[in-house]
Order: C-alpha cells, then sequence, then structure tokens
C-alpha cells in the first residue's frame, strides 16, 4: 500500500526487515520495518538514472492483515534495483513520526508495559536514598498524639516506646500529676483570667462562675474590665443574670479595685480582661495594670488548644509579664491534636487549672485530673 502511493500501482515490494530504533536504556524505543520496493520506470513515466534518491516521507504506519499482528511505524528504504526487472525507479524514504493504527490495543499493552518497566527502575533508585520521609509507624506513639518531639525525648523519654494507647495513659497520667492543678475550692479567691484576643475568655468565666455557684453553692460575683469588645458587657451580664450572681462594670484599675472590694463577702471573685495581642507590649503593660489593682490569689492565662504551637508559645513567652500562675486551655474541639496539654505545661512549669471544648455554659468545661489530661491527649487520636 505504502509502495503504491509512492511509485504507482505497479510497485512491487521486495524484502522487509525489522529493526530497532530509538529508546534509552532499552526503554522508549520502537520497532521500525525496513521495506524495499521499486516500480518500472516507463510506468512513472520518465526515464530512471543509475541510481535515484528522493526526499523523505511521512507514512503511515504499517499493518499485516494476514495475523491481525499490529506492526510498529515502520522505516521504508528502496536502494536497490530488482533482478528480473528492467528500467526500475528508486527511492529511499523513512518514516519520521508515530500516528494511530487499526489495531490500537497492541501498541496500548506495549506502552503499559514500558511504563513498568520505567516504574520499576524509579522505585529501584529511590529506594536507595536516604532522605525519604521516616514512615509514620517508625515515630513513637506518643508524638503521633503532638508531644513534641524535644519533650518526648527528653523528660518523657521513658515513654517512648510504649504503643499501646492504654498504657500509655496511665503512664502520661502519672508524669502529669504535678501540672493539673484545679481552681482552689476552699478560702476567699480572686480569679483574674488573661490572654490574647479569640481565645474564648469570657465564655470560659461564665463557665467557672456556673461550676462555683452552682454545682459547688458558692457565692460568686464577676468583675469585668472587657469594654472594648462591643457586646462584651452585655454577654457577661446575660450569663450572670442566669446564673443569679451580680456583675461589677470596671473603666478603670481603680475601678476593678473597688469591684474586687465591694464582694470582699463572696466566695469567688472572677474577673474578666480585654484581650491583647501577644506582640504589643504598650497594650500588655496596660492590662498588667489592670490585673494588679485586683491582687487575684490566682492569674489564669488562657491559651486556645486550635492556636499553632508556635504561637501557643510564643503567647506564654509575652505574657510572663503579667505573672500568669495557671493555665486554662480551651478549644479542645477544634483542635487537630491535643498534645498542647502536655507541652504548655512542661515548658513553662505552670499546671493546667481546667480545660474547655464547646460553647455550652456550663457543661463545656473541666477542671483538671492528671487522668483526664492524659485521656483528652490519647483517647481521642486512637
Amino acid at each position: 500500500m505504502l509502495a503504491k502511493m509512492e511509485f504507482g500501482e505497479d510497485a512491487v515490494v521486495l524484502n522487509t526487515k525489522r529493526v530497532k530504533s530509538g529508546g534509552l536504556l532499552g526503554l522508549g524505543g520502537s520497532d521500525r520495518v525496513e521495506l524495499m520496493a521499486a516500480a518500472d520506470e516507463m510506468a512513472m513515466g520518465y526515464s530512471a538514472p543509475e541510481s535515484v534518491s528522493a526526499p523523505a516521507y511521512m507514512l503511515q504506519p504499517a499493518v499485516k492483515r494476514g495475523n491481525g499482528e499490529g506492526e510498529a511505524p515502520a522505516e521504508h528504504r528502496v536502494d536497490t534495483y530488482s533482478p528480473g526487472m528492467s528500467s526500475l525507479a528508486a527511492r529511499t524514504y523513512s518514516e519520521t513520526r508515530n500516528v494511530a493504527t487499526a489495531e490500537p490495543l497492541c501498541e496500548m499493552d506495549q506502552l503499559r508495559n514500558e511504563l513498568k518497566q520505567l516504574a520499576a527502575m524509579v522505585n529501584g533508585l529511590m529506594g536507595s536514598r536516604t532522605d525519604v520521609p521516616v514512615a509514620e509507624a517508625a515515630i513513637p506513639l506518643l508524638m503521633r498524639f503532638g508531644v513534641d518531639e524535644d519533650l518526648a525525648r527528653g523528660i518523657l523519654a521513658d515513654l517512648l516506646s510504649i504503643e499501646d494507647p492504654n498504657t500509655l495513659v496511665s503512664a502520661l497520667a502519672a508524669k502529669m500529676q504535678a501540672f493539673a492543678h484545679p481552681p482552689v475550692s476552699h478560702g476567699r479567691q480572686v480569679i483574674a483570667l488573661v490572654g490574647p484576643t479569640g481565645v474564648g475568655k469570657t465564655t470560659t468565666l461564665a463557665k467557672l462562675a456556673a461550676k462555683f455557684a452552682l454545682e459547688q453553692g458558692k457565692k460568686v460575683a464577676l468583675v469585668t474590665a472587657d469594654t472594648y469588645r462591643i457586646g462584651a458587657v452585655d454577654q457577661l451580664r446575660t450569663y450572670a443574670r442566669i446564673i443569679g450572681i451580680p456583675v461589677e462594670i470596671a473603666l478603670s484599675p481603680e475601678e476593678v479595685s473597688a469591684g474586687v472590694e465591694k464582694h470582699r463577702d463572696k466566695d469567688v471573685v472572677l474577673i474578666d480582661t480585654v484581650g491583647r495581642s501577644q506582640r504589643n507590649e504598650d497594650h500588655l503593660m496596660e492590662l498588667k495594670s489592670f490585673v494588679a489593682a485586683a491582687s487575684p490569689t490566682d492569674t489564669h492565662l488562657v491559651v486556645s488548644a486550635s492556636l499553632s504551637g508556635e504561637i501557643q508559645r510564643e503567647v506564654v513567652e509575652k505574657f510572663t509579664v503579667l505573672c500568669p500562675t495557671k493555665l486554662i486551655i480551651t478549644k479542645l474541639d477544634e483542635s487537630a491534636d491535643r498534645g498542647c496539654l502536655v507541652n504548655l505545661p512542661l515548658r513553662t512549669g505552670l499546671a493546667v487549672s481546667c480545660t474547655t471544648a464547646g460553647q455550652n455554659v456550663p457543661q463545656d468545661i473541666d477542671f483538671a485530673e492528671p487522668g483526664k489530661l492524659a485521656r483528652n491527649v490519647i483517647t481521642e487520636v486512637v
């Protein structure tokens, strides 16, 4: 067919030969067929010289029809006269492009095989690398729960070999004995809550008030210095009305002091403060004057579990100017892991007083216990 297209109907195929062409390392090459064809020069309308060469032509791949086996794109060549034929003209041309054949499945099978060989080669090369990521299973269970590596391999190194979650909970709870201090429930307490914006201080304050007043039967009063945030005062007044406790509004450090003094007869006075960025030293110093005016028995630094570990550490570091005595970890329900329940106490030496997970008042708050802290870190991930 190809020869007839080139030389006319009188063309004769003299010989074919399969050759290998192209490729890299044995991959990606293609089989070609070298074709020898000739035609009588008189039928083509000219007198042939001893040898004539024509330019290369782009041809369609040839396909054998006898047994249905498709051949790859072919290189066709005529470079001699055929014995027994007079005045033969010859041309040389070769195919330089691949196109779809009548039987594409054969080519697809060949392509799949070549891709498999290439994949095997790549996998072999990758297997010799030493910088591939460590499999997750090789990471100690404690670290997979969000505990920082330096702490896990340092102060908690004896827990690294534990791979059973229940065993790990028990061992971790023992480590957290010194870092779980719930709010003191005896004697008069003045508790101030401080922290950055958006960590849930006001809602946490309402939960604490409900816990003390409704569950422990204590006399409670609220003092809020959060007069910057729109709706903050109204929100706290609503909570106070529902719980049945008084609330005082303080616009200055002096008014904070007066509010605390006014409720000397209460068992617990809770002080809400405005959220301040840990990166604004002037605002932190202003906040410090409000807290100092209350003379709190405890200052709880509120940190959201949903913050990144880096930001949590930054918050703790910057808020040291307020001399916090305990930690409250909020928004556990919004965090991908709860390793901060271990990371923050061990890094700061501050015990956790309570944790929150949700917006419901007063249900979504837990006073800290070693076992609860360990289960919050481990169980939720298993």
